[in-house]
């Protein structure tokens, strides 16, 4: 799945995890619609017993604010009346599309990440108004999802260097001097000596490498020491993780492609590339300010292609 399908997979875990509960609120609000400080005082018991809900109001048919913005510690009444005719919710809601949830968005009142349920009041299958609720996103009990990317990402970069691609042309660097060494120190790296994660910089001449050891903290190394069989000396061996997504004969054919990418052209040139054995991720940075992110498997098999003459 990409993000925008897991994004719409947990908004219907929420649907469904939240909707019983808004609706049977909408019921005694609808029971307490002509009392305002009754249906203030529900809208205030249920947000103080709910453990997600931050804000509660009531809104009659034609997008006047009836209750008070209800809040866990306060009721704060001078919000009565006021035209919410504008809010994206007002039109979205029918008699049958009566529960509506928003996406999620980042509040301003506490500048942190929320959604909202909307769900009409009905009464002899009118509808009298509607129900308006803002969740607390953060304690909200989303399941955990697989955000690996399975499908190849293109993102283009700077119009500006894009339009002057073919009025530049590709100067050999310190790196582009001894690539081979540096590709076989980095398979060496990645098979032998604990690093799941390797990026390397062409252009600049340098590497950022990740280790299993220190996943969070990043390691720079500059070209005099990644062409250096000494650096093997700072990472101890360490056994090739079972659990990797990329075979060590996959991580040699990376390498190799990076090689034929980065003279593949005088003016459309790979400036750096990366490989992560662990979620089995290549990422390609271009000459033209573009970006590819792909899995190994996708790389290897369209190289030809894709990147091929």
């Amino acid at each position: 799945m990409n993000i925008a399908q897991l994004v719409n997979k947990q908004k219907e875990f929420l649907r469904s995890y939240l909707q019983e509960e808004v609706v049977e609120l909408a019921r005694n609000c609808g029971n307490n619609i002509d009392d305002i400080d009754a249906l203030n005082n529900l809208l205030l018991g249920c947000i103080q017993y709910s453990k997600y809900i931050t804000l509660g109001y009531v809104v009659d048919c034609n997008a006047k604010q009836l209750s008070a913005n209800v809040k866990s510690k306060e009721i704060l009444t001078r919000f009565q009346g006021q035209d919410l005719s504008q809010r994206p919710f007002f039109n979205l809601i029918n008699v049958k599309n009566s529960f509506y949830l928003s996406d999620a968005y980042i509040s301003t009142a506490d500048f942190k990440p929320c959604i909202s349920a909307t769900q009409a009041i009905f009464h002899n299958n009118k509808i009298l108004g509607m129900l308006v609720l803002d969740f607390d996103l953060e304690s909200l009990p989303l399941p955990m999802q697989n955000m690996d990317a399975d499908v190849f990402t293109q993102i283009k970069g700077d119009p500006e260097i894009r339009s002057n691609l073919f009025n530049q042309h590709r100067v050999s660097s310190a790196m582009d001097e001894s690539i081979d060494t540096v590709h076989n120190i980095a398979n060496e790296l990645i098979c032998e000596l604990g690093v799941f994660h390797l990026k390397l910089h062409y252009a600049a001449s340098r590497a950022t490498v990740w280790t299993y050891k220190e996943p969070y903290c990043y390691k720079v190394h500059v070209l005099d020491e990644i062409i250096s069989p000494n650096i093997c000396l700072l990472y101890p061996k360490t056994e090739y993780p079972k659990e990797a997504k990329v075979s060590p004969q996959e991580v040699k054919e990376v390498l190799e492609k990076f090689t034929y990418m980065r003279f593949m052209d005088e003016s459309l040139y790979l400036k750096t590339g990366s490989i992560n054995i662990m979620n089995s991720m290549v990422g390609l940075s271009f000459s033209c300010d573009g970006n590819h992110y792909l899995t190994v498997k996708d790389f290897l098999a369209n190289f030809n292609q894709r990147y091929g003459d």
